[in-house]
């Protein structure tokens, strides 16, 4: 028995040996397939890497110069013309380099047609002085407005201006002037004819401010309204005072046009056609009816306290110069009258004439 395990095992050790040297056998075959088909490729790359490189050589005094071109002077000593490297080129690639025009459709406004353009509220106010005189509420539908193409003034080149006067002008620099591309100007000698309308980027003026005092005193010394139209009136006295605290003059919380900004002094709020307004804290009616410059149905409310109200565009005004007023009470109704391109309240709080934020006041 035991001799014949031993066979056994003799012939499992002799099978093992025999299989492992199959197996070697395969991979050195394999690895020398591999070898004969990459030799080639080898080859090829050995002989590129060890070819030596050719290198182009020219005699330019065999190159033919055409007649006419001017000679080229190694050593030139006159005057050089040199360039700032810091262009004004940022984003120009993809820039807006001309003037376009706007047509002014029901609902639009100077802080929507700004986030449209993308540009400043100023900008667009800058560029159409002759049409909106720096307030945003003249607005009308069927206005064209002209939207620049970038931050800045639309300048009318007049024959007593130079670069550095109307950059001075605007706050600019003669740079930011000459290298807009949308000038097209001559950098070598950037001449510019009367007339021409030039970019000035970054170029910024005064807003001309408008405000009245909402009472006044007459060659007599009667008290008036300080706003002149057919809703003024003589004043026996600003009777009523308000608290100082503000409520919303609409039952709508939400804006519909223009913010307090540049050019617009209030806020333009959401309220519908017809919607009824209130008094935004108690006070003398001041003026109540049209006025004229874009107002149209108007009311003004003086607190007694350096506060005064100011209501824009109504359909219906519900109170009469000289009234006192609660606050809440109803003044009138929101519509569209005036300047306006669509129903909502324009409403200014001022303080000693001058316009400040509503947003710091209301609830």
């Amino acid at each position: 028995m035991s001799e014949q395990n031993e066979e056994t095992k003799k012939s499992n050790h002799e099978l093992v040996i025999t299989v492992a040297s199959w197996v070697i056998a395969i991979m050195l075959s394999l690895g020398l397939l591999t070898m004969l088909l990459w030799q080639p490729r080898i080859a090829k790359s050995m002989e590129l890497y060890r070819r030596p490189q050719a290198v182009a050589t020219v005699d330019y005094n065999d190159v033919e110069v055409p007649a006419n071109l001017p000679a080229f002077v190694e050593n030139y000593s006159g005057e050089e013309l040199t360039r700032d490297q810091n262009l004004y080129t940022e984003g120009q690639a993809n820039t807006r380099l001309e003037m376009i025009y706007h047509t002014v459709v029901s609902g639009d406004s100077i802080w929507a047609l700004a986030q449209t353009y993308n540009v400043e509220i100023e900008s667009i106010l800058f560029a159409n002085y002759d049409v909106l005189q720096d307030k945003s509420d003249n607005l009308m539908v069927g206005q064209v407005i002209a939207i620049p193409p970038v931050n800045g003034i639309y300048h009318t080149w007049r024959s007593k201006d130079s670069l550095s006067s109307v950059a001075s002008r605007y706050g600019a620099t003669i740079q930011d002037i000459v290298l807009f591309i949308g000038n097209n100007l001559d950098l070598s000698n950037p001449q510019i004819e009367p007339g021409t309308k030039v970019m000035v980027p970054g170029g910024r003026r005064e807003l001309v401010p408008i405000s009245y005092a909402a009472v006044t005193r007459d060659a007599e010394g009667r008290l008036i309204s300080g706003w002149d139209g057919p809703g003024a009136c003589l004043l026996d006295s600003v009777g009523m005072y308000g608290n100082g605290f503000f409520i919303w003059p609409s039952a709508v919380h939400y804006l519909t046009g223009n913010n307090f900004g540049p050019g617009h002094n209030g806020i333009d709020i959401g309220a519908g056609s017809g919607s009824q307004l209130f008094a935004a804290d108690s006070g003398t009616v001041v003026y109540a009816g049209w006025m004229n410059g874009g107002y149209g149905n108007f009311v003004v409310i003086d607190h007694g306290n350096g506060y005064t109200t100011l209501y824009e565009h109504l359909d219906k005004v519900h109170v009469s110069c000289g009234e006192n007023v609660f606050q809440g009470s109803v003044i009138g109704l929101a519509g569209t009258t005036g300047n306006s391109t669509g129903p909502h309240l324009h409403f200014e709080i001022r303080y000693a004439n001058m316009p400040v934020n509503p947003w710091d006041y209301l609830p």
